[in-house]
């Protein structure tokens, strides 16, 4: 009987030491969710018055419905959570979180935290190139024929071109496109240029001759040889013979868009067509050891450049050097350096555009403009570049 009792006020006394040990217990678990609470409300309060900040920075002004929006976004998904939207002076945000009571008997889950906060740093809009560097060859047919529409086109290409400085302007790669200019009549001119030892306008001649004829097959093979391998036959211009301009010059790649619209005004109309002179010296733009000769150099990575040129004109060519050129590869030859070739016949038909059509490769790589709305619909897309806008705080 004495062992009984005995055990009987052991089980009680381990009984009362559990319950003593329980309580505290729960109300560490109590606190720990509670104090939990209050550092979720606390960060979420910062994050929600960082974000409005900021878009008060950008904004240029403090509005209400926005800090409303964030308050919102940033809420804990917790029961009796309310926002708060403090006092704010400019862009001196304050907002936070408050947090009714959870636990009855603990005033301390009662929490409301206000947070305010100011953007130190100025939010701006810049955009970065969403596509690869562009090396863009434009060869411009300039004779006598295209005396009418001239004045137009250069106000097309003009207003493109200005479309495409504002543009780059934005950017932060401002030499992102470079531009040539390769007008064509009877020829090709080129003032200055390094690759010869003379100074001044000269007329250049794109074709190789064997045994005193034209030969489209060493022509091909040429493409990339330069000046100082084989010597450039050349020519002072000569205004009865007809074989090039004296003032509208070759243009080499540039960055400059101020250099490429003064090129495109100074272009005057003159003499036939012998587009395949212009697509060789164009070619040139772009074949490395030329680009070396013009002294471009390789734009960033010789692999990663995309390489248009478009060829625009609004007649055929006297002869068949053109079709024989094709024939040999010339437009293949400049397929393997990576370039996509693009021809605007304007107002031309029929056979022509089938050549451009063979040399190109591919129908899409033809258009034909009828009139000079649908030449300011091509040339105002080709002069475009796709841009990523992103925000960025701290520098404009």
């Amino acid at each position: 009987m004495h062992v009984n009792q005995s055990i009987s006020k052991q089980d009680g006394s381990v009984a009362i030491s559990y319950l003593a040990m329980l309580i505290p217990m729960i109300i560490a678990a109590a606190l720990t969710i509670v104090i939990g609470y209050h550092v979720q409300l606390s960060n979420r309060g910062m994050q929600a018055t960082d974000a409005a900040s900021f878009a008060c920075e950008f904004r240029g002004e403090y509005d209400q419905t926005v800090a409303q929006g964030y308050l919102d976004y940033y809420r804990p998904k917790v029961d009796k959570v309310s926002g708060q939207i403090g006092a704010n002076s400019g862009c001196n945000v304050s907002l936070g979180y408050s947090l009714s009571t959870i636990f009855t008997s603990l005033t301390l889950s009662d929490a409301s935290f206000v947070v305010s906060s100011m953007a130190n740093e100025k939010a701006y809009v810049t955009e970065d190139v969403a596509s690869e560097p562009l090396e863009l060859i434009m060869v411009l047919d300039i004779s006598g024929s295209m005396a009418g529409d001239l004045e137009d086109l250069k106000d097309i290409l003009k207003r493109g071109l200005a479309s495409l400085k504002e543009q780059q302007n934005n950017a932060l790669s401002k030499d992102h496109i470079k531009v040539s200019i390769v007008p064509f009549s009877d020829g090709v001119s080129v003032n200055n240029a390094p690759w010869l030892n003379e100074t001044g306008t000269y007329c250049v001649e794109g074709i190789t001759e064997s045994g005193g004829n034209f030969s489209a097959a060493h022509t091909v093979a040429n493409l990339d040889v330069t000046h100082d391998q084989t010597a450039v036959k050349t020519s002072q211009p000569d205004k009865w013979l007809m074989d090039c301009s004296a003032t509208s010059v070759t243009l080499p790649l540039t960055a400059d868009l101020d250099q490429v619209t003064n090129a495109v005004d100074s272009l005057r109309s003159e003499g036939g067509t012998a587009s395949y002179q212009g697509l060789i010296w164009g070619l040139r733009q772009l074949t490395p050891n030329w680009q070396k000769a013009w002294e471009i150099g390789p734009n960033r990575n010789f692999d990663k450049v995309e390489r248009k040129l478009v060829l625009m004109t609004d007649g055929a060519d006297n002869g068949s050097h053109f079709d024989e050129l094709i024939n040999a590869g010339l437009c293949d030859r400049a397929k393997g350096y990576g370039v996509t070739l693009n021809f605007v016949g304007f107002g031309v038909y029929g056979a022509r555009l089938e050549q451009f059509t063979r040399c190109a490769g591919d129908a899409n790589g033809v258009f034909s403009a009828s009139n000079t709305q649908e030449l300011d619909s091509y040339f105002s897309q080709l002069l475009s570049v796709q841009y990523d806008t992103r925000l960025n705080f701290g520098n404009n």
